[in-house]
Order: structure tokens, then C-alpha cells, then sequence
């Protein structure tokens, strides 16, 4: 437990120093170094292991000095609104949602603007003027996930709707759950390219790290100026961890992990089975030997 605290106490004065950087190349959008690929697998079934005595006494009753100051932080929100894990709420009456007609099926997408304003009016925008159309995925890792929207199919091309890359949009309300859409990036830098998370499962050391996170709810992590304190729960929730643990994902790639933090800015609510497929065709140096690609793209409505 002490670990924990006194990781998310180090993360939190990293982040006030103004020192976290989010980076990767867009041809290593997966930062594959920092995370050995796990073969694909089903659901993993680990159940969480919660204590009575999950915060220690002495942790619940740090002095409010001892705590890092987070007015400024990307957490500031939180002292206006709950956290909101939109991946895990349903898809609203109305909502605008994308397939992705590919060779292999079609793949269902919705979005979340409000977290990620720039990725999503890109993506939204190149989607439209058929930019993606024909578009292959060139890069699929079983087990992690697939990657297109380099119109050269190589991954070294691509560019934003603007002519020059756009920066990072971190956000408390997404995450890297299986089945997330984010954006590659090199260095900081957004262009077209994207992923979908494929992950099934989370390896050992993030099922740890999770029940960890279920047995620390009501740690306190920092403090605002006003005098209200952020706990554990206020930005890992129970939820989110059961979530991972249950469906998979690759949380080392959410920034609240890793420097080298990712924008997701949508998530997959019909396709998977697809999207599984894609990850399982044979491939040659991450390409598969035989194109999949992104035929066309269209729009509708959820009717419920």
C-alpha cells in the first residue's frame, strides 16, 4: 500500500513541476518496450483481493503539509466534478456514432469531443472527406493492438486536417480500456494515424497495481487550496479497476501511468470480434501479409 502511495504522491509533484512529457513515435504508438506483448488470451479471471485494513491509519491521517498541492494540476476539475469513466457509460439516445467498414467487417465507434475536442474534430473531419477510405491497417501486434490512418501504409505518413500536428489532450474521464481509440503520436505530435486497444487481459504486474487501487479508495493523494483533498478513489475508481482487470486494455499507455500517455478519444461499441480478427491475421514485422482495409465510412444515429 505504501508503494502506491508513494507512487501516485511522486506522479502528482512530477505533474506540478510541469515536468511530465507525453511521447512516442507514431511508429511505436504502442510503446512496446515498456510493455512485453502478451499473447492473446480470454478475459482474465483474477478477482481482486480486498483487505479490511486497506489504508492504514497513518496514510488516512497525513497532515494536509504532508500532502502535494495540486491547484494548477490536470486534476483542478476534480474540485468542481466527479470523475466520469465515459467508456463505461452507455451510448446516449441521438449520439452520432462511425462504422468502420473494413475487408474484415465492420467496426462501430463512438466519441467523446468534450475530453478531446482536436482529436475527434480531426478524425470526424478526415473521416468525411474520405480520407481514410482505402486506408490499410499497417501495423496489427495480437494481443495489443491495431493501427492505421497512415495513408502511405507504411506508418511514417499522415498529417492533421490543419497541415501541422496538434499536441496532446489529456483526460481524467477515458482510459486505455480494451477497445479504446486513441491517437498515435510522435513526440508529443498528432497527425491521422490511430489504434484501437485489442488486449484481453492485463499482465501481473497491473493486476497488482489494480487491486491496489480497490483497496486504497480512501487514500488521500493531495490537496487543493481551498482545503479539499483528492483521494485515490477520485481518480482511480473501483470500477475502472475491476474493468481492466475483467476485459484487458493497456493501462501502461494512459498518462496517469506512463510519461508516454496517449490521447483516447473514442471507444469501440460494436465490432470487437473484428477488431480480434484483424489482431489475429497473420502478419509479417507487424503488417499484415494480406491487406485489411478501411473500404469506406459512414454514419449513423443510436436508436437504442
Amino acid at each position: 500500500m505504501f508503494k502506491l502511495t508513494s507512487k501516485i504522491i511522486s506522479m502528482t509533484a512530477f505533474l506540478l513541476l510541469g515536468a511530465l512529457t507525453l511521447s512516442a513515435c507514431a511508429n511505436d504508438a504502442e510503446t512496446q518496450a515498456a510493455n512485453p506483448e502478451p499473447e492473446a488470451t480470454q478475459p482474465a479471471e483474477t478477482e481482486p483481493v480486498v483487505t479490511d485494513d486497506a489504508t492504514p491509519a497513518d496514510i488516512r491521517e497525513l497532515e494536509d503539509e504532508q500532502l502535494p498541492l495540486l491547484d494548477g494540476s490536470i486534476f483542478e476539475p476534480l474540485k468542481d466534478a466527479p470523475l466520469t469513466l465515459l467508456q463505461l457509460t452507455p451510448v446516449n439516445q441521438g449520439e452520432e456514432l462511425m462504422i468502420l467498414h473494413t475487408t474484415m467487417g465492420d467496426v462501430t465507434l463512438r466519441f467523446f469531443p468534450d475530453e478531446a475536442p482536436q482529436a475527434v474534430e480531426n478524425f470526424l473531419t478526415h473521416a468525411r472527406a474520405g480520407f481514410y477510405d482505402g486506408i490499410i491497417f499497417h501495423r496489427v501486434i495480437p494481443g495489443f493492438m491495431i493501427q492505421g490512418g497512415c495513408p502511405l501504409g507504411t506508418g511514417t505518413g499522415g498529417q492533421s486536417i490543419w497541415g501541422e500536428p496538434f499536441g496532446l489532450e489529456p483526460s481524467l474521464n477515458v482510459r486505455h480500456f480494451r477497445g479504446a481509440l486513441a491517437m498515435a503520436h510522435a513526440g508529443g505530435a498528432m497527425g491521422s494515424q490511430f489504434y484501437i486497444v485489442q488486449n484481453t487481459e492485463i499482465d501481473q504486474m497491473f493486476m497488482h497495481e489494480m487491486n491496489e487501487i480497490i483497496n486504497s479508495q480512501n487514500m488521500p493523494m493531495g490537496r487543493f487550496e481551498n482545503g479539499q483533498r483528492l483521494y485515490v478513489g477520485d481518480v482511480f475508481t473501483e470500477a475502472e479497476a475491476r474493468h481492466f482487470m475483467t476485459y484487458g486494455g493497456t493501462p501502461f499507455l494512459d498518462w496517469l501511468w506512463s510519461p508516454q500517455g496517449h490521447t483516447v478519444f473514442g471507444h469501440v461499441v460494436e465490432g470487437m470480434d473484428v477488431v480480434d480478427a484483424i489482431a489475429a491475421t497473420e502478419t509479417a514485422a507487424d503488417r499484415p501479409v494480406e491487406d485489411v482495409i478501411i473500404e469506406r465510412i459512414s454514419f449513423i444515429y443510436y436508436g437504442g
